[in-house]
């Protein structure tokens, strides 16, 4: 009796590390650096071109978070909202906008994720 109450807790104890590294292993790959050739827009910021870091903050699905890759500044960080990937091409995808102005950015869908984060534009 007290060997299977050892080999219970002791199976308890692995399954709660194996629902943890789950958890964890959810955001792999949900840090993607995406070059911008030209000016785009984040609800609040434009984006002059240049390379940034687009990332769902740990344990938040819907928390986006965008830094410039080489200062390092964090640029953006708002809730989005979870949407399915619809058959498109590329990580981005692009709201319209008028004549002169930044293209919004509308949903980024990190590489190989079906799943990606639409903006919320006012």
């Amino acid at each position: 009796m007290k060997r299977t109450k050892s080999l219970i807790i002791a199976g308890l104890v692995l399954g709660s590390f194996v629902i943890a590294a789950n958890g964890r292993a959810a955001n792999i790959g949900r840090t993607e650096y995406l070059t911008l050739n030209s000016a785009t827009a984040l609800p609040g910021v434009v984006l002059p071109p240049g390379t940034y870091t687009f990332e769902v903050v740990e344990g938040h699905a819907d928390l986006v978070r965008v830094t410039n890759r080489l200062t390092k500044r964090v640029l953006y960080t708002g809730f989005t909202d979870v949407v399915k990937r619809q058959n498109r091409d590329g990580s981005l995808m692009f709201g319209e906008a008028s004549r002169g102005e930044p293209l919004p950015i509308k949903a980024w869908f990190p590489d190989g994720s079906r799943r990606g984060n639409e903006f919320r534009h006012r």
